[in-house]
């Protein structure tokens, strides 16, 4: 690929004219669609590479009129000579010399940019920016005055030699540690950078002398930075004064003289200094356990413990954890760049308090718990990186929770404990959080809390945006019916199949009376049917013994199907109508379905010409169940395999379809029972096969 043009999409329109010629131009109209731009737009695009092209002695593009455009034998050969020759300069050391349109930027790249060039260059010229930017002198003035207004930890100033950024030269390196991976995407995306020659080596001795291995990204990143720490020594930029670390290693100490008398440099300082850095990116492994990774290792396994009694997930999180392992080698950069004032920017950060606010929470009061022990304090950014270790746990026992109840407790810890134990066992949908002291619940944000459970006096939520219910530490049979009660009419999911129940006889009576109050017969239903079979003394069944709902003999449709309709969609359907008509699941549901199948292949193929159809139950599950639908003639997916039968399966949650599912694959394992159940011919013999002689 081509990288000579400074301006957007330049490179790409010089890659497409190489493969020209003289014989086979391309049209504009070729040029449009292949760029993805309108007519004038590649008409500017030409003429501003045409000028790049000029100013480097290039032949210019050229145009065979009413054929298209190509690039002369001459132009291919001196873009390729460009190619080949060494870069002009180094933009990590002489920003200067960039060039890159100002409107190609986005708004923090811009801001970043400003100061780094400022920062690395000092005394740069409003025309400087101008070249730079290929913008007018009244946008670049535009650009500072804004910069000036922004709140940053480094300003830029004027003097009469140009800009300079006011503040000393650690606060300019710690800035740029905390921005250096989007100021190197930005400087890569118009400029080939290479490190320097021996860099590569030094940080491999590093690796092996640390007994650690730094991730891939982590390795790039400081690759780069060391040739902008490399080009900062050269240029005579020091540091005054830097402490020494506490725990720093003889053999690194040594490793940063030996970096550093490249430049003939014995400044304890700059040792000190880049020891530290050295740190502050990710590791893929430790090797080697030093004092401190075992106060880090001690450290995450309280932060696991803490979190299971918090959420009452079990992590595997003790001391011999793989958990605890992977989040002790996550932590030795993160402790790093808290000790050395180092901001970790999470590009995650909104995301995941969005999209995962439980899990956010739960570790927020995890870390914040334990983070004395460290002498440290964790930002948001920080957590939400170690939130994402305990996400799994979160994922293993079924769906992300998107409520989250807090229990609040002044009684003792095993009154609390049980109070929770019973929670959890009554109502496993639900996401509790506990149990929790006043102190640690006012230290959270009670904005993302849905609920507030407390034995404790209400005067002290009297301000919180949720709702809040008092329990007694020991609640009696009428309290937890009460409490049942407030839950449905908060619309707490506490029972999935009772509200299926209330919702089919609130369908019933609307057939043949007009409903006055419905919230009012909800809410009386809900407390009747919930006293009547939480009472009950008869044994319940298991779900994985009653899941298969609707068994279907159906004939392979013979009406085509309609334009850009496979034959697959129209019999998946049909299989799936049965517990659709019967309420076990949404069309939403069986839509999905049809969208997977269509985006990711038959995946769902089981061989032998069964189908397994399922989606998650979050995508239309309304209660777990289950269809088989055998078919008379296979009908083939777009692969070509041919399906006989579709099993629909509609799981509630993560365990209960596992008995129905493992039987059905002890059936597909056995060669005589497939035999005989394509045998069957008609649905009265399908039902006696899979309901009676199979029972």
């Amino acid at each position: 690929m081509i990288r000579f043009c400074p301006y957007k999409n330049g490179d790409r329109l010089l890659d497409l004219l190489a493969a020209s010629s003289d014989a086979a131009p391309l049209s504009i109209d070729r040029l449009i669609e292949r760029l993805g731009l309108a007519r004038r737009s590649v008409l500017y695009l030409m003429k501003n590479v045409n000028a790049s092209l000029a100013a480097h002695g290039i032949p210019a593009i050229a145009n065979r009129k009413g054929r298209g455009y190509y690039l002369t034998d001459a132009a291919r050969a001196a873009l390729a000579a460009c190619e080949d020759a060494p870069a002009a300069c180094d933009p990590l050391a002489a920003p200067q010399a960039l060039r890159l349109p100002l409107k190609d930027l986005a708004r923090e790249e811009r801001d970043l940019l400003f100061r780094y060039i400022v920062l690395t260059e000092p005394g740069v010229s409003l025309q400087a920016f101008m070249d730079i930017f290929h913008a007018a002198r009244n946008t670049i003035l535009l650009e500072l005055r804004r910069l000036a207004d922004a709140p940053c930890s480094i300003h830029l100033v004027t003097t009469p030699h140009g800009r300079v950024i006011a503040e000393d030269e650690l606060a300019q390196r710690q800035w740029l540690m905390e921005h250096f991976d989007t100021i190197l995407a930005v400087l890569e995306r118009c400029a080939t950078l290479a490190p320097l020659a021996d860099l590569p080596a030094l940080l491999q001795s590093y690796e092996t002398m640390m007994q650690s291995r730094l991730t891939d990204d982590s390795r790039h990143i400081m690759l780069h930075f060391l040739a902008w720490y490399d080009h900062r020594l050269a240029a005579g930029r020091r540091l005054a004064s830097f402490p020494a670390a506490a725990d720093e290693r003889p053999e690194l100490v040594e490793w940063a003289r030996a970096f550093l008398a490249r430049h003939a440099i014995d400044a304890p300082a700059e040792v000190h200094y880049l020891c530290s850095i050295m740190h502050l990116h990710a590791y893929a492994s430790v090797e080697r356990k030093d004092a401190l990774y075992d106060r880090l290792h001690a450290f995450a396994a309280a932060l696991g413990a803490r979190f299971e009694s918090l959420s009452g997930l079990a992590l595997d999180a003790g001391p011999g954890g793989d958990l605890t392992d992977r989040l002790t080698v996550h932590l030795l950069s993160a402790y790093h760049r808290l000790q050395n004032g180092i901001r970790y920017r999470n590009p995650m950060l909104a995301d995941i308090r969005q999209e995962y606010r439980s899990l956010f929470n739960l570790t927020k009061m995890t870390v914040q718990s334990q983070e004395r022990s460290l002498g440290v304090t964790f930002s948001d950014d920080e957590i939400a990186l170690i939130a994402t270790y305990f996400g799994g746990a979160f994922l293993k026992q079924g769906e992300l929770p998107q409520k989250d109840i807090l229990v609040v407790c002044s009684s003792g810890i095993g009154t609390s404990q049980f109070l929770l134990m019973q929670l959890r066992a009554r109502y496993p949908r639900l996401h509790f959080t506990g149990p929790l002291s006043v102190s640690d619940c006012r230290a959270m944000a009670l904005e993302d809390a849905d609920l507030i459970l407390t034995t404790t006096q209400r005067s002290f939520f009297d301000k919180a945006p949720c709702p809040v219910i008092l329990v007694p530490p020991l609640p009696t049979q009428r309290e937890w019916d009460e409490l049942h009660g407030r839950l449905l009419a908060l619309g707490f999911a506490v029972n999935r199949a009772l509200r299926e129940n209330v919702q089919d006889i609130i369908d019933i009576v609307s057939d043949y009376a007009r409903i006055e109050d419905m919230e009012g017969l909800i809410r009386s239903l809900n407390a009747y049917i919930y006293r009547k079979s939480h009472h009950a003394p008869a044994a319940q069944a298991a779900v994985g013994d009653d899941l298969l709902k609707y068994v279907t003999y159906l004939r392979t449709a013979d009406a085509a199907p309609a334009p850009g309709q496979p034959l697959w969609e129209i019999e998946l359907r049909r299989a799936c109508d049965a517990l659709l008509r019967g309420r076990f699941i949404t069309q939403g549901y069986v839509d999905r379905i049809i969208r997977l199948l269509a985006t990711y292949g038959d995946y769902m193929v089981l061989g032998k010409g069964f189908l397994l159809a399922h989606a998650k139950s979050k995508d239309g599950v309304l209660a777990s169940s289950a269809s088989v639908t055998l078919f008379d003639a296979p009908f083939p997916m777009e692969s070509g395999k041919e399906i006989r039968c579709i099993i629909c399966l509609a799981p509630q949650n993560q365990t209960d379809h596992m008995a129905f599912l493992a039987r059905l694959l002890q059936r597909l394992n056995d060669a005589d029972w497939c035999e005989r159940f394509f045998a069957v011919r008609s649905q009265q013999a399908l039902e006696s096969f899979l309901w009676q002689d199979d029972a």
